[in-house]
């Protein structure tokens, strides 16, 4: 079971219809429709699923005075449905336009269950978030704020599961979630996609005990303020599917298995290097030379 660095892969996705802060852009008189949608990077879990209580703007003060609420109530996803380029639709709502410094996501109960069963929550303590506060999680928004001065514009927020859970808090048994969620302008987003496959005479070690699928595998796209993980099918098709515009380089992440296994894995991108431009599709393509499963140290 995967749990890394994000959950912008849980591929949530949330996309922002031009929103703006009549207080920090004071000649803005106009309004904006924002539309909100969430997706989710993928995950090796069974489920993981989120309540979400509040989406709001702040024109960079975060205080109650300052809020542009775009949703206000409870309603739970789970994130692992939202792949691919699957979206759940969260607002869609006029407001001011304008430029917003922050945009922050208001949590409730959040759940994860394992692919070997285990359910871990925040609701009877086992699983833990630190970031999680009535201020809500803070989104990285691209170029650090949210210009939304468009009568309709489309901001992508990825949930990113896999970024976002699983790593224990000591030898307690609980899980750690510090939620990774990404926002991009869906206008000026690209795609990569491409293929993996095993070099000749490469297997897949088992681990997690269990065999294991090329769909294990997990291609990161990093850029200077972004770090994206894709998916891949049981074929080993990969897929990022709300990329924003930039260059990007392209590794992979080790696996993380609910009994603690780690799978490593050496893989050749190519091309390492590539642009996304909007409205584009970029290709790379892995060989996976070598995977090496680490059995999980018992406990003394």
């Amino acid at each position: 079971m995967t749990m890394h660095r994000t959950l912008i892969g849980l591929l949530a996705s949330l996309t922002l219809l031009g929103a703006c802060d009549s207080a920090s852009n004071p000649a803005a008189s106009s309004t904006s429709r924002v539309t909100v949608k969430l997706t989710d990077a993928p995950a090796a879990l069974a489920s993981a699923q989120v309540q979400i209580k509040q989406i709001y703007l702040t024109g960079g003060a975060d205080s109650a005075s300052s809020r542009v609420v775009l949703f206000d109530g409870d309603q739970t996803y789970d994130l692992l449905d939202l792949q691919s380029g699957l979206t759940a639709d969260l607002a869609n709502i006029s407001i001011p336009a304008g430029t917003y410094g922050q945009l922050r996501l208001v949590v409730g109960d959040v759940s994860l269950t394992t692919l070997d069963g285990q359910t871990y929550s925040t609701a009877d303590g086992s699983l833990k978030c630190p970031s999680c506060g009535q201020s809500g999680l803070k989104i990285n928004l691209p170029h650090g704020a949210l210009d939304l001065t468009s009568p309709a514009e489309v901001v992508v927020l990825d949930f990113d599961v896999a970024q976002s859970f699983g790593h224990k808090a000591g030898m307690s048994g609980n899980w750690v979630m510090h939620p990774v969620i990404n926002a991009s302008d869906l206008e000026v987003t690209g795609s990569i996609a491409g293929t993996v496959a095993l070099a000749d005479s490469v297997a897949l070690p088992d681990c997690g005990g269990d065999s294991v699928q090329l769909s294990a595998f997990q291609p990161t796209a990093t850029s200077a303020a972004l770090n994206l993980t894709g998916t891949v099918d049981a074929t080993g098709k990969l897929l990022f599917p709300f990329v924003p515009a930039g260059d990007y380089t392209m590794a992979q992440d080790s696996v993380v298995f609910a009994n603690g296994d780690v799978l490593r894995f050496t893989a050749a991108a190519t091309p390492a290097q590539l642009s996304v431009t909007s409205g584009s599709e970029a290709t790379v393509d892995y060989t996976i030379s070598d995977a090496v499963c680490t059995a999980a140290t018992p406990a003394a």
